[in-house]
């Protein structure tokens, strides 16, 4: 029995769900339906430097006011909840999330269905549900092989394959920012360092770019500079990037990459390049376009991960 059969046979609105995006600087929580309507939402600071415990708390304030929207203004309760957050996600902790101090001791969906006061939340890396987000509802929709690059302070990417999104053994794939371009030495990552990180994600060009030109400089303020250093290094970036993902394309052959985070405010100069650049370095081209859901991928993929929580929740009762 699919959910889309169940929510009709008790009449529209029957279902509703709640995602939640956790972020460095931002948490995002939102009341969707479950074709992914919004039917409300709420920013919060996350107060990063304060630790975890006051995150959430705050969250499940925001959560239970959703929680109660959805009854009172869309007569449409709650039936599914679920998270999305950086870094790779274990049971009892999350590795590689430097931007959340504390949350790598973390036992996330624990502590969230803990705070949330429901049976269970689910909870994934937020790249990888951005990813999730543009097949159900978004630019890789039909792909059979996708993949989805989110280009923003930093960088990671998903490889979609047949609508489902790959997590690898250790829930680590697409941790593509530890990439060696090949300018870096072989022990980098061993040493702490991210390679293509360092090279082409925003806050690593922000740097390099108020270095080169003697001015502070955001990534998006260097993309719209028309000088010639500007025009070089972005060239020279976007010629780092587009060899990595030719290199990730040779190897899985996808249908589309799609493009996604902050840095594609600047789509006029990076697609066009990227395409380019990607069609002289691979045999089988993919095709290349902007995702979707350029500012908020991350909470639509919550949203689909609760959706499909949903889903397996009805299917076990039935």
């Amino acid at each position: 029995m699919t959910l889309t059969q169940t929510v009709d046979e008790r009449g529209p609105g029957a279902a509703s769900v709640i995602g939640v995006d956790f972020g460095g600087t931002k948490i995002d929580a939102a009341l969707a339906d479950v074709s992914g309507r919004i039917f409300a939402r709420e920013r919060l600071e996350t107060l990063a430097d304060l630790g975890p415990d006051q995150a959430l708390r705050r969250t499940a304030a925001a959560v239970r006011r959703l929680e109660k929207a959805a009854c009172d203004e869309h007569g449409v309760p709650v039936g599914a909840w679920a998270a999305v957050c950086p870094g790779v996600i274990q049971d009892d902790h999350i590795q590689l999330t430097p931007n959340l101090p504390g949350w790598e001791r973390l036992a996330i969906a624990r502590r969230l269905a803990e705070q949330f006061e429901v049976p269970g939340v689910k909870v994934a890396n937020d790249v990888r549900a951005g990813a999730m987000a543009e097949v159900r509802f978004g630019a890789l929709q039909g792909t059979d092989t996708g993949m989805y690059v989110s280009l923003g302070t930093g960088i990671a990417a998903a490889l979609t394959i047949g609508g489902k999104v790959l997590t690898g053994a250790h829930q680590a794939a697409g941790e593509i920012a530890y990439l060696n371009p090949g300018i870096a030495p072989l022990d980098a990552v061993a040493a702490g360092r991210a390679p293509l990180e360092e090279r082409v994600g925003g806050r690593a060009l922000a740097q390099q770019a108020s270095a080169i030109l003697g001015t502070k400089l955001t990534a998006e303020q260097l993309f719209r500079r028309t000088d010639r250093a500007a025009r070089q290094l972005v060239q020279r970036t976007l010629e780092v990037l587009a060899q990595s993902l030719a290199n990730l394309a040779v190897f899985v052959d996808p249908d589309r990459i799609v493009l996604g985070g902050g840095m594609m405010a600047a789509a006029d100069t990076i697609l066009p390049t990227l395409t380019e650049l990607i069609t002289a370095a691979t045999p089988f081209p993919p095709e290349v376009c902007a995702a979707r859901f350029l500012q908020d991928a991350s909470l639509h993929g919550a949203i689909a991960l609760a959706v499909d929580a949903l889903a397996s929740s009805i299917e076990s009762v039935g």
